[in-house]
């Protein structure tokens, strides 16, 4: 019976430690928080409910963006995968936006020699980072906010929407976080190898394509750390015979060495992130200090988030043989646990190697330490955060579009949705400027260094921030702070990095064109008499068209606009949205019009009757003049502008006998006069 009970009370705990510990509960203060509390009883209700009400309406819209976007997989997968990373980089904009707002963090990045060259602080400091496109990220479990953290620095290096994440299975039936899990293919484990294989390996397949940008983020402790886990690990530590760890839990092999041997055929890189947080007490976990309610509605986040960063190549770890990588593993987390007992005892990473670190951190070596980079969490502002909700107003526009007085087809309705989806993704060309081409810029400036050496200013500059076209290198050495550089790169010439003004207008053409023949039937052309009597815009034909088989809108809308990289995402304003839409809503009606009446203004123009018998349309004014002998025909080319509107529309006012404007003529017993 006492041992059914002590059973129970374990298992309560661990229940307690999963669901409502690990820093989630949001009653529940944190616990010896070094920092004071900085809002009272009112204010705590009022951070709350503005921060609750802006994460839900952010998440419901991601959410239902997820489903707006599902039909794209059908039509083309690919495209589909870009705009899953759109809204995964929605939900990384979210959450970044949220700890900006109610939960500002410093944090502080640095890493021993493997990383030279890849942290930078930008000239506003921001943090940028210049990882590769694809790795393998592990990392140890300190709290319930390691992942958001890590998350954001993949914000950072621009992929954060190529991030998968391996988690727990419990996690994957959370109403929406878990649905929305699903569509960003995170990984869910069930913590049992027989089932969890199969599943593994299939996800592992998937991100084997070397062209695709992927970073993995993987725990190999399985969970955070705390009393529970404590104990846990130090059961596991005497069934082993390993030594247990201090700061951290033992790592479990399998899943990592899985994942290694899977993708060490197209990935590089492990990178390994030693985090820290500080203000926590000795003998203290940290999801018990920092929780929701303290870091969020109270305003006391932790002093500062700490990054150690290391890197090791794939292909020099033992990954084919069990014994050897465990070995490994343990070795490399050992000395993590040393790294963080420096950390600790003196609040700052180490310069020297681990070993070197625990021997400072123990009193018989001088402490050096580390330098680090010191930032903050911070997004891209309103702009970017509003764009989350761009899919939205793009399903109310094609929702806007349907006839609701006709029976309606789900399956057309979707296809509507998806068509007007993907067009107004192209419009704003929103894809994340890949990795790879700013990686590939920065080896090739390395290698042309190494040929011809640069003064060591040019090439710190190129390499800290690689620019990607012409005028963006002109203009990086002119900023170098080499005055013999700054003078050729003055003299020398460049293309310009905006886009010229005819491609401008080109597409802005074929986008209305690809509008237009999505949201509106095309009207036939009137058959014209002759060139002369033809309305601006109209197709002069005397025999009878057969019409073309007509194809689907997205084949015509990568034939017009093709996607100019579809891994990249460039957010623009609603505002800015709004604006485009109205201007090609109006350039289209106008264009139509003129198809329909001609160029007259209402109440100048020609006005069409019903064709007669014999097939000669009837017109209202005297018939126009047959075209002279070797006169040229008039041009059809005419750009549908305001002035060439109003020029067409006085020479065909001239045209016309006795006709005046509307409301100038004057009539005497129905005849007219003057």
């Amino acid at each position: 019976m006492a041992a059914n009970k002590k059973a129970a009370s374990v298992t309560g705990a661990e229940t307690r430690s999963n669901i409502g510990g690990g820093g989630l509960n949001l009653s529940k203060p944190g616990e010896n928080n070094p920092n004071p509390i900085q809002h009272g009883g009112m204010g705590q209700a009022e951070r709350a409910f503005s921060a609750a009400s802006t994460f839900l309406s952010g998440l419901l819209a991601i959410s239902a963006s997820q489903f707006i976007g599902a039909p794209l997989k059908l039509v083309d997968p690919k495209f589909y995968d870009g705009y899953m990373a759109w809204t995964k980089e929605s939900f990384a904009v979210l959450m970044t936006t949220i700890t900006q707002w109610w939960s500002p963090t410093v944090i502080r990045v640095g890493g021993d020699e493997s990383m030279k060259g890849q942290l930078y602080v930008m000239d506003d400091g921001t943090l940028k980072c210049n990882f590769p496109h694809r790795l393998v990220l592990m990392a140890n479990h300190q709290l319930y906010t390691d992942w958001m953290y890590l998350w954001w620095i993949a914000y950072t290096n621009k992929m954060h929407g190529r991030i998968y994440i391996i988690l727990k299975e419990s996690l994957k039936n959370l109403p929406i976080f878990g649905w929305g899990a699903q569509f960003y293919n995170f990984i869910f484990l069930s913590r049992k190898w027989e089932t969890d294989r199969y599943r593994f390996k299939r996800a592992l397949n998937y991100l084997k394509n070397p062209q695709d940008p992927m970073w993995l983020l993987i725990f190999p402790e399985g969970t955070n750390l705390s009393a529970v886990t404590r104990e846990k690990s130090k059961a596991w530590s005497n069934k082993t015979g390993i030594q247990d760890m201090k700061h951290q839990l033992l790592p479990r092999t399998t899943g990592l060495q899985f994942c290694l041997q899977e993708l060490k055929q197209t990935t590089n890189w492990l990178y390994d992130c030693t985090i820290a947080y500080e203000g926590v007490p000795k003998g203290m976990y940290g999801q018990d200090i920092f929780t929701l309610r303290s870091s969020f509605f109270e305003g006391r986040p932790p002093k500062s988030v700490n990054m150690y960063w290391r890197r090791f190549r794939i292909s020099e770890i033992p990954v084919d043989n069990d014994q050897a990588f465990a070995r490994w593993l343990n070795n490399r987390w050992r000395e993590k646990d040393y790294i963080l007992e420096y950390f600790y005892k003196y609040s700052h990473f180490p310069e020297m190697d681990p070993v070197t670190a625990l021997a400072a951190a123990e009193g018989k070596k001088e402490p050096k330490h580390a330098k680090m980079i010191t930032s903050e969490v911070r997004g891209g502002g309103w702009d970017e955060f509003l764009s989350i909700f761009g899919p939205i107003t793009s399903a109310a526009g094609a929702l806007g579009q349907v006839d609701l007085t006709d029976p309606v087809n789900f399956d057309k309705l979707m296809a509507k949705v998806a068509e007007t989806q993907q067009l107004n993704l192209m419009n704003l060309g929103k894809a994340p400027i890949a990795a790879t081409s700013q990686e590939a810029i920065r080896n090739a400036l390395q290698a042309a260094n190494a040929q011809k050496a640069l003064p060591q200013s040019v090439i710190d500059a190129l390499i800290k921030d690689p620019p990607t076209t012409q005028q963006g290198m002109q203009q990086a050495l002119q900023k170098a702070g080499n005055p013999e550089f700054a003078k050729k790169a003055a003299q020398a010439p460049a293309a310009k990095a905006s886009i010229s003004t005819p491609t401008q207008q080109a597409a802005a053409k074929a986008t209305s064109q690809i509008q237009q023949n999505t949201s509106t039937p095309r009207v036939p052309a009137k058959k014209a008499a002759s060139v002369s009597t033809m309305p601006v815009g109209a197709e002069a034909s005397n025999h009878r068209t057969e019409p073309k088989p007509s194809q689907s809108p997205l084949v015509n809308a990568r034939k017009a606009l093709p996607l100019a990289n579809p891994e990249a995402m460039v957010t623009r304003p609603l505002t800015t949205m709004a604006m485009q839409t109205a201007t090609s809503t109006a350039r289209n009606a106008l264009a139509q019009r003129t198809k329909e009446r001609g160029t007259a203004l209402p109440g100048q123009g020609t006005k069409v009757t019903k064709q007669e018998s014999n097939g000669a349309p009837k017109t209202g004014t005297t018939p126009a003049k047959s075209a002279n002998v070797g006169q040229k025909p008039a041009t059809q080319n005419v750009p549908l502008t305001a002035a060439n509107l109003n020029a067409a529309a006085k020479q065909q006012q001239r045209k016309t006998s006795g006709s005046k404007p509307l409301g100038t003529q004057k009539y005497v017993n129905g005849k007219k006069v003057g």
